[in-house]
């Protein structure tokens, strides 16, 4: 176990198990402050700070992913975290977070400009025959019906839906967003293709009805879990 693990550990035995606890998500969109650094910077998310992320209790699975198109934030992170106390899991995640920049394990590079939490609301809806997901589509919304999401499932317009609904944004200046987040996988041979699921998506679904920074596409760069 690496200091760091050892460090987090230590501090939040007294934490209840979160196995078997609601499904949560830690949305982290950011930016790199130095362009002509982008290797450094893959290293350090990729290497660094996602392991150290899923070191903290309750933290499942991370998914990295780079905008396609003109969105202005363009790296966008998504953590699943099992909590049966959010709260606590919050705190276990600014404590490890500190942590990481006691040890030297931050960087200057990067830039966040949103974290928020949402928790799942109501069912996903899957695809059976779905494959390795290549894309994710993120729907910020006044709602959808579960009805709605397995309707584009069924269709093959994505491989699978999940609605979440905002639990906390932790921002040093907090933002307005929408209450509802839907995170859509897609299944794409390339960004055109998987620009096209999204035409198709958005005729479903309707406008978000809350700017540009409501509805982005990413290709998928990193999926692993703890």
């Amino acid at each position: 176990m690496t200091v760091l693990r050892a460090a987090v550990a230590a501090a939040l035995l007294s934490l209840p198990s979160a196995a078997i606890g609601s499904e949560w998500l830690m949305m982290v969109k950011s930016q790199n402050t130095d362009p002509a650094r982008a290797a450094e910077f893959e290293h350090w998310y990729n290497e660094i700070d996602i392991p150290d992320v899923l070191a903290v209790p309750g933290y499942d699975r991370a998914r990295r992913g780079h905008a396609v198109g003109g969105e202005p934030r363009p790296y966008v992170a998504l953590y699943t975290i099992a909590s049966s106390d959010m709260d606590k899991t919050i705190i276990a995640m600014l404590m490890a977070s500190w942590r990481m920049d006691q040890l030297g394990r931050g960087t200057e590079l990067i830039k966040v400009t949103e974290r928020i939490y949402y928790k799942r609301e109501g069912n996903a809806a899957r695809s059976e025959r779905a494959g390795k997901p290549t894309h994710l589509y993120l729907h910020r919304s006044k709602g959808m019906t579960e009805k709605a999401l397995r309707a584009i499932v069924n269709d093959g317009l994505a491989m699978g839906a999940t609605p979440y609904r905002v639990y906390n944004v932790l921002m040093h200046e907090p933002v307005a967003v929408p209450d509802e987040l839907v995170v859509f996988e897609l299944s794409a041979a390339s960004d055109a293709e998987a620009k096209a699921a999204v035409q198709r998506i958005e005729a479903r679904t309707g406008a978000s009805g809350c700017g540009a920074d409501c509805a982005a596409l990413y290709q998928l760069t990193l999926d692993v879990s703890g």
